[in-house]
């Protein structure tokens, strides 16, 4: 065995023997914070991985030491989380990737977002009576899971560069899952948490992580066979087994069965599977902080919230000049992630169904504009804005959309390559649901619950064959031509909150790599603005400096963010504190 592997096996026992209590239940922050943090990880070299856990940290790495390429080790990274981190990601997810081909120069993005049923009505998420479900009951509904796109997007990308062979990728993962691997104190937390927010309706789950009604013994392996056995089918046979071929109809057979007890649920088909495909999309970039900021287009909206708030704050306040203890420009950023917000939150949703005015609203015209009008609004509550060359509001205003369970993963190999992925299964442990030791997503609760408001369409109202808005905002950044950061993180809606100030305290405030992540975060929701409570690093000064038209309420942010920045020798790279990650390097 690896020593850099059994230390970390080592660090991971000495993590069970610690007591894991479960969290507050919050729509906004359904995960707590790490809270038995030691500092952040941060290492430099040639290659550099940084993931959520520190299994998948050294899986990846031993990839890149064999001669892999950041895809290869993006493979292995997410096959292990699925196994380790079964939480917040997984194989029957979603997620979104920007990889940099530094051979080609070229940025693509890869969209392997979770897609609606064919049978989906705009309606599935309502009541007998028209309302909407509550939220906690909604995420545990079959018509919740969307059809999973993670595993045709690491397909795709392993196709077209990967160098090792796709079976050696997910051979850790199948070890873990198979052998077994002590469960760290954030799993066990998290499905606590799950168990106090409803797994009746899922003896799979219950089975498999509630033993006997409780969490596995923290000093004990903890295996998922079936899980080793769906990861050895897609070894063998690829991954188009998982749409089409006997995984593809034992995970149709498991779906379906579901219709016993939902009888709203009308099924999937062979097609929901079969018809599933990866799209290619360009990168929606900007210059911003005097660089290029590449980030998710459309169906995701935090690509266009990080852009748009890096913009307004850079219209409202001085920022070459400004630094992390200075509370004005932390108030503006406040503002700027809610007037963004309102934007995206209005315009954003699948392209299938129009096109999406991102440019217009990134205008600088447009966005010189609402800035003029953020900062006289008063207090008043943003509203969204309508860009040039649009005459009026086609769409009913809708509420905002909750994410929860959602993991970052940023790799650079040692050519060059980079891979800035985010991957969600929804709420913790998405719907609960299991099928062939997969936790099944909830994604579909991303869409807006109410087709229509106002007798106006709501632009993210649910339909067949559609993939709902999302915040994820995996994001690379250019100087000259040149990456040199990327990142991403989990958070929710928060995400482009959360990265917006990662990158204001990277760029403008030059910060380096582990104190850009470890500083305080804060995220503007509604009428409330949430200070974070005892982040890693203290806030830079007294908070009642901080005033604002919004009721203040200080909390825990989960984020965890996985940034990579080039420094003169290579790469460096940090891990968010407040989670478990791990960031490794390569000399």
């Amino acid at each position: 065995m690896l020593p850099l592997l059994k230390a970390l096996l080592l660090t991971l026992s000495l993590w069970s023997l610690l007591p894991a209590t479960a969290a507050p239940i919050s729509r906004d922050d359904p995960e707590s914070t790490y809270p038995d943090r030691k500092g952040t990880s941060s290492a430099s070299g040639s290659a550099v991985v940084v993931t959520a856990n520190p299994l998948a940290s050294a899986e990846a790495l031993a990839v890149l030491k064999e001669g892999g390429s950041s895809i290869d080790a993006l493979v292995t990274a997410q096959a292990v989380l699925a196994v380790v981190e079964p939480q917040s990601s997984g194989l029957a997810g979603g997620g979104f990737l920007l990889h940099w081909d530094a051979k080609q120069r070229r940025l693509v993005v890869l969209d392997g977002r979770e897609v609606a049923p064919e049978r989906s009505q705009p309606d599935d998420l309502l009541d007998a009576s028209g309302d909407p479900l509550p939220w906690r009951q909604a995420t545990a509904q079959a018509n919740a899971i969307g059809v999973p796109g993670t595993v045709a997007l690491l397909w795709e990308a392993h196709q077209r560069h990967g160098h090792l062979s796709w079976g050696r990728t997910l051979q850790p993962a199948i070890r873990l899952a198979n052998a077994g691997f002590l469960p760290s104190p954030r799993l066990l937390r998290s499905i606590r948490l799950a168990q106090r927010f409803g797994v009746s309706h899922s003896p799979d789950f219950q089975e498999i992580y509630l033993p006997g009604g409780q969490p596995p013994p923290a000093a004990q392996l903890f295996r998922n066979p079936a899980l080793a056995q769906t990861l050895r089918q897609l070894a063998r046979k690829g991954g188009p087994t998982f749409y089409q071929g006997p995984l593809a109809q034992q995970i149709l057979r498991g779906i379906n069965e579901l219709q016993a007890s939902e009888p709203n649920f009308r099924g999937w088909t062979p097609a929901d599977l079969s018809n599933y495909d990866v799209v290619r999309r360009a990168p929606l970039c900007n210059q911003q902080l005097q660089h290029r900021i590449c980030t998710m287009p459309p169906p995701s909206s935090g690509g266009l919230a990080l852009l748009q708030t890096l913009a307004l704050l850079n219209q409202s306040t001085d920022l070459p000049s400004s630094s992390a203890g200075k509370p004005k420009v932390w108030r503006q950023l406040a503002r700027a992630q809610a007037w963004a917000d309102a934007d995206r939150l209005y315009w954003v949703h699948d392209p299938l169904d129009g096109a999406i005015p991102t440019e217009a609203l990134l205008d600088q015209a447009y966005i010189a504009r609402r800035a003029r009008a953020m900062q006289s609004a008063n207090g008043l509550r943003p509203t969204p804005g309508l860009p040039l060359g649009i005459e009026n509001y086609p769409y009913g205003v809708p509420d905002r959309g909750i994410e929860h369970g959602t993991s970052q993963i940023t790799i650079v190999d040692a050519g060059g390559n980079i891979a800035s992925y985010t991957s969600s299964v929804e709420t913790i442990f998405g719907s609960r649901h299991l099928v062939a030791g997969m936790v099944l997503n909830n994604q579909l609760t991303d869409f807006a619950f109410k087709p229509s408001l106002g007798n106006k369409p709501v632009a993210n109202r649910r339909l067949p064959g559609r993939r709902p808005m999302s915040s994820m905002a995996p994001t690379l950044v250019f100087s000259n031509g040149e990456p040199v950061l990327a990142l991403g993180s989990p958070g929710g809606r928060s995400i482009p909150h959360l990265l917006s100030r990662v990158l204001l305290a990277s760029l403008a405030w030059n910060e380096p790599p582990a104190r850009a992540v470890a500083l305080p975060h804060l995220s503007s929701r509604g009428k409330t603005l949430v200070l974070e409570s005892d982040p890693p690093l203290p806030w830079p000064f007294p908070l009642q400096q901080l005033k604002s038209e919004a009721s203040l309420r200080r909390q825990g942010i989960g984020s965890g963010t996985a940034l990579v920045r080039r420094i003169e020798a290579g790469w460096q790279g940090a891990a968010d504190p407040r989670r478990e990650g791990t960031a490794l390097a390569l000399p």
